[in-house]
C-alpha cells in the first residue's frame, strides 16, 4: 500500500482568507519539491475564490531559511535550472494576479524565503523576525528574477543590504520600508490571520493587474546559468552556517 506525499506547502481555506503555509521542518527549508507544492497552492488559492492570500511558515522558527542547502542535487546544474523556473514562476504567479498577497513573518526569512515575500504585496512581522540573502554568499542566485526588482519596489538601501548576503532585523527592515505591520503576541498566526482581514486591499486589488515581472532585468538574472558551475556551491558551509543561526 502506498502513502500520500504529505505537501510541503498547503493551502488552508480560513474563511475569507487563503492560508498558505510552507511546512519543511524547523527551517522550512524550499526543495523543488516544495515550490511545485507552492505553485500548486497559489494556483488553487488565486482560482478558487476572490480572497486575499497569506503566505506563512509553520512553526515559530522561520517563514523559510531559503534553497535546501541539503539537497545533493543542486550540484546538478539542470536541477537548479529547474528550481529557477519554478522559482521565476512563483513570483509571477504572486505579482500578476489580481488577490492581494501578504506574508505573515514570525522568524528568519532568509534567501528564497525573502524572495517570495519580498514579491508579496504586503509584509507583516513579528519584531523577532531576521531578514537577509546569505544564500548569495554561498553561490546560491535569486531563484525567483526578483532581486534585480527591488531597487524599484523598495527604493530605500534595501538593495544593498541584499547584495552583500548581510542579515538585517526588524528596525532595518522597517528603514527600508518592507514592512507594513508588526504583530507582538504570542499567538503570531491567529493574530496574523486577523490583521490581514482587517487591511484595507481593494486598492491592491485593481493596481496589481498592471504590474509584470521585469522581463529585461529576468534575461539579465538568467545569465546566471550560462557560466554556472556546481564548484562555485559551498554548500556544507551554507549548512553550517544555518546551524549556527
Amino acid at each position: 500500500m502506498s502513502l500520500e506525499r504529505v505537501p510541503l506547502v498547503n493551502l488552508r481555506k480560513e474563511g475569507d482568507l487563503n492560508v498558505v503555509t510552507i511546512s519543511n521542518g524547523v527551517n522550512n527549508s524550499l526543495t523543488n519539491e516544495g515550490l511545485r507544492d507552492m505553485m500548486m497552492a497559489l494556483t488553487e488559492a488565486i482560482s478558487g475564490n476572490n480572497n486575499s492570500i497569506m503566505i506563512t511558515g509553520s512553526g515559530e522558527r522561520a517563514f523559510s531559511v531559503g534553497y535546501s542547502a541539503s539537497c545533493t542535487k543542486i550540484s546538478d546544474k539542470m536541477h537548479l535550472e529547474e528550481a529557477y523556473s519554478l522559482g521565476t514562476s512563483i513570483a509571477r504567479i504572486i505579482l500578476r494576479n489580481d488577490r492581494p498577497v501578504i506574508s505573515a513573518i514570525n522568524g528568519y526569512a532568509l534567501g528564497l524565503g525573502l524572495e517570495i515575500a519580498l514579491c508579496s504585496d504586503f509584509i507583516i512581522s513579528s519584531r523577532r523576525s531576521q531578514f537577509g540573502m546569505p544564500e548569495i554568499k554561498f553561490g546560491i542566485p535569486s531563484l525567483t528574477g526578483f532581486v534585480p526588482e527591488i531597487p524599484d519596489k523598495y527604493p530605500g538601501g534595501l538593495f544593498a543590504a541584499v547584495k552583500s548576503g548581510a542579515i538585517f532585523g526588524i528596525q532595518e527592515a522597517q528603514a527600508f520600508g518592507m514592512i507594513t505591520g508588526i504583530i507582538d503576541s504570542r499567538n503570531f498566526m491567529r493574530d496574523a490571520e486577523n490583521y490581514c482581514r482587517k487591511m484595507e486591499t481593494r486598492l491592491v486589488s485593481m493596481l496589481k493587474p498592471a504590474e509584470r515581472v521585469g522581463q529585461y532585468r529576468q534575461a539579465i538574472d538568467s545569465l546566471f546559468f550560462r557560466i554556472y558551475s556546481p564548484s562555485c556551491l559551498t554548500m556544507t558551509e551554507l549548512e553550517r552556517f544555518r546551524n549556527s543561526i
